[in-house]
């Protein structure tokens, strides 16, 4: 069978310098957090932390809440490492929304980078946690464009806080070079979830779809934290395991997200006792591998919508809001009939027409078998989480069935029966 190549490219917000041209896999912080942590037991668990992090897949370490001198830790081992830091010192810049607490006497972030210039690991700076007025939006664009001015090849980063909706202010008054939110709803306590309903009923799916069309607005990758273990200063609604995270993460995907980043409070993937392997690094490492595998694909892929089953209905204070926002099955371009309980479909297209399906099973506790109903006859082709490469799976037929474990993600490609087979490869064009 033919296989066509197809170019993709960088992308990034229009009226920004920094361009992402490969898919991200974040990490909260490769260390121990803490502003003020100095202990050299702490350090050399940082250095730990960043091989582990290194070791289990993450490309891209993100220095949230750290110490200048646990930053500097980060900033040595991951040169040796050959790995990418986004790089923050509260004590020279940036700040954090929900706090009222003095972390610098004036934003230094123009010294802070002729500081860290020698660093080739550095690949963007932290400009600004979670800016949620409009004196913090205001500090937050300046921070921006001194990046922009000082080394406009890398990433001026932000946050946007998902708490209130603060998504769109950040888009409209900030205009960033990529939107992200967080989400961790194993210990959020503002919502009223319950173990029987898993997430049918959580705020992340109303905030995905602001998010992304926010993102979609001002033309920026649509970036998301996951929870990447349990939270232990909240109680959780219901008993965590990793499938939860690998569910959230995936479900980010079904959105368009260009990148995920494992939201850890150093636990989960890491030992918080050594900076070593930790409970869940085996499944992290695998869902980093998968994703990363996906990634030259997703990079190419725009999403159009995304249909939830009927399970998925808000009970909070934006169930109105949800219902005007949320798309069913008579809105799907692919497909016809219902879907099955906690599946989710995304239907996106790349540059060229070719259309594809994501596939996600958002229940976290049990496998699910599918059968989707095509309105067209199609050869469905499957792009492989093992090694990123396309294969035939049904020719010429108007069903797809499948399985998928719990909280995994299918990601395919229907091609009309009518036309000659081929499989799709997508390769950076800069």
């Amino acid at each position: 069978m033919q296989k066509k190549l197809f170019a993709r490219h960088p992308i990034g917000n229009p009226d920004r310098t920094w361009r992402q041209d490969h898919f991200l896999l974040g990490v909260s912080n490769p260390g121990p957090t803490g502003l003020e942590v100095r202990d050299p037991i702490r350090l050399e668990k940082t250095r730990r932390g960043v091989e582990t992090a290194v070791k289990a897949g993450f490309n891209l370490l993100e220095m949230l809440w750290a110490s200048p001198e646990q930053g500097l830790e980060i900033l040595r081992t991951a040169e040796r490492l050959g790995a990418k830091v986004v790089y923050q010192n509260l004590r020279r810049f940036g700040g954090m929304g929900f706090t009222k607490k003095f972390l610098n006497e004036d934003n230094d972030l123009a010294g802070t980078i002729r500081d860290t210039k020698q660093w080739n690991c550095i690949a963007g700076y932290y400009v600004y946690d979670e800016p949620i007025n409009e004196d913090q939006r205001k500090v937050t664009k300046e921070l921006i464009e001194i990046v922009e001015k000082e080394c406009p090849h890398l990433l001026p980063y932000t946050v946007a806080a998902a708490k209130d909706y603060y998504i769109d202010p950040l888009a409209d008054e900030v205009n960033p070079a990529q939107l992200s939110f967080d989400s961790y709803p194993f210990g959020n306590i503002g919502q009223q979830l319950e173990a029987a309903d898993q997430l049918d009923h959580c705020n992340l799916w109303l905030t995905f779809e602001i998010a992304r069309k926010a993102a979609e607005r001002i033309s920026a990758p649509f970036w998301f934290y996951y929870q990447g273990h349990e939270l232990f200063y909240h109680p959780s609604f219901d008993r965590y395991t990793f499938a939860a995270s690998r569910m959230m993460a995936n479900a980010a995907i079904l959105y368009g997200a260009k990148q995920i980043s494992s939201y850890v409070e150093f636990d989960g993937y890491v030992d918080p006792a050594t900076g070593g392997p930790g409970v869940h690094f085996e499944e992290q490492k695998t869902l980093n591998e998968e994703t990363a595998n996906l990634g030259n694909t997703l990079m190419a892929l725009h999403c159009k919508r995304v249909i939830h089953d009927k399970s998925v209905v808000l009970l909070s204070k934006y169930k109105e809001e949800w219902e005007k926002t949320v798309l069913t099955m008579a809105d799907s371009e692919y497909l016809e009939g219902e879907l099955p309980h906690r599946l989710s479909v995304s239907e996106m297209e790349d540059e060229y027409g070719h259309r594809y399906l994501a596939v996600l099973n958002r229940d976290y506790r049990q496998e699910i078998h599918y059968c989707l109903k095509l309105k067209e006859a199609s050869n469905v082709y499957r792009t492989s989480e093992k090694d990123g490469q396309e294969t035939l799976v049904y020719n010429d037929v108007l069903k797809l069935r499948g399985h998928l474990s719990p909280g995994s993600i299918a990601l395919y490609r229907l091609q009309p029966a009518a036309d000659e087979p081929y499989t799709v490869e997508y390769y950076l064009d800069k």
